[in-house]
């Protein structure tokens, strides 16, 4: 049995490794003699400046007070009508 998984190993290794390297399809030996071109010249630009954009925040202190607000009426309704019954 040890020798049946040592030889079922062996053979994934002798299969799936030039597998692995022959998976891109290009010749690693070979060398590109052409010069590569430049299709942007950035000698003659003007630097560009960018602002940092600020977004203006707006404040929530109106949304939670009557939310709080509302809170706080709920509660008080409920112990009156609480208190009410008894």
């Amino acid at each position: 049995m040890k020798r049946f998984i040592m030889f079922a190993l062996f053979g994934l290794l002798f299969i799936g490794g030039p597998s692995a390297v022959f998976a891109q399809g290009e010749d690693t030996t070979e060398v590109s003699l052409d010069a590569p071109k430049d299709t942007i010249s950035i000698d003659k630009m003007d630097p560009v400046y960018y602002e940092e954009e600020t977004t203006k925040e707006s404040s929530n202190t109106l949304t939670y007070a009557l939310i709080g607000g509302i809170v706080i009426l709920g509660g008080a309704a409920f112990y009156f009508l609480k208190k009410k019954k008894n």
